[in-house]
């Protein structure tokens, strides 16, 4: 069985009409896949979020190196049995971003979780330090 696929009216050929003939063609192409990432600075902690649906905690790893964190992992398409016969826009493969952590992080406290496709980290900031201020008097 073939499944429908969208073809527009035929159009003269130019390097975009071509390009665009390529990436709709009957072939496989691997896509590569982003994960959308946010960023929230509030005033006790920073948060990270991050979606990536369709995976599990065994899929996604987090590290802290040289005050540089990483989020990685990987989305593997489903249903090896298929044929050629499919046809999907999901995207799937491996990802990696690496954020520079700032001076105030406090790297042991990061906590993550997830909850419906949604990555969430909260990495707490160390209470901002105010220093003690004396007054002399002058005699």
């Amino acid at each position: 069985m073939r499944l429908i696929t969208y073809s527009p009216i035929s159009r003269p050929a130019t390097i975009f009409n071509n390009l665009d003939r390529l990436l709709n063609s009957e072939s496989v192409i691997p896509s590569l896949w982003r994960p959308s990432f946010e960023v929230i600075n509030i005033d006790e902690s920073y948060r990270l979020r991050a979606e990536i649906p369709g995976m599990t905690k065994k899929d996604v790893m987090i590290e802290i190196k040289d005050d540089i964190l990483t989020i990685s992992g990987e989305r593997k398409f489903g249903d090896s049995s298929l044929d050629d016969s499919h046809y999907s826009e999901f995207s799937y493969g491996k990802f990696s971003r690496s954020f520079n952590l700032p001076e105030d992080v406090l790297k042991d406290n990061i906590k993550a979780s997830m909850k419906d496709g949604i990555l969430a980290l909260e990495i707490p900031r160390a209470k901002e330090v105010k220093p003690e201020i004396k007054k002399i008097a002058i005699k």
